[in-house]
């Protein structure tokens, strides 16, 4: 019985990380130090995402608020680029990003105006709060 219940449990287990781990309809781009400093010049909103496989809030913000129809249809938009930064294994660059920006823990989402300045920084956040943030750093374009 006990064996029944544990090998549920694991495959339980193997398909919510799978499913919560699938490629979503955002077009990401994978942060590099180059690919930032890029998209600023060219004076896009840059979307930084700082997650990792294993931190389960952030696979939950990712399934809920960063895949509501209106929050992909933003992060989409022309001149608005989204950046993942995945601190899964030993990413050197994108630890050193989140020191830099002050950042302790993930999840961790900000989102910067075309002139760099950060308009939104959360740990948590609602659909509301990232459309309100890409509006406004939209508006300082």
């Amino acid at each position: 019985m006990f064996v029944l219940v544990g090998l549920f449990l694991t495959v339980s287990s193997v398909i919510a990380g799978n499913r919560l781990t699938e490629d979503g309809p955002i077009d990401w781009a994978y942060y590099t130090p180059e690919i930032l400093q890029e998209k600023l010049e060219e004076g896009d909103v840059v979307v930084l995402e700082f997650t990792a496989e294993w931190c389960l809030n952030c696979k939950w913000l990712e399934s809920t608020v960063l895949h509501d129809s209106r929050v992909i249809e933003a992060f989409n938009a022309e001149n608005v680029t989204p950046i993942k930064i995945d601190l899964t294994g030993n990413n050197v660059s994108g630890n050193a990003l989140l020191h830099e920006v002050g950042g302790l823990r993930i999840p961790l989402l900000i989102i910067m105006g075309p002139d760099g300045e950060e308009d939104f920084r959360g740990d948590f956040y609602t659909v509301n709060q990232v459309l309100d943030a890409i509006k406004k750093s939209r508006n300082n374009e």
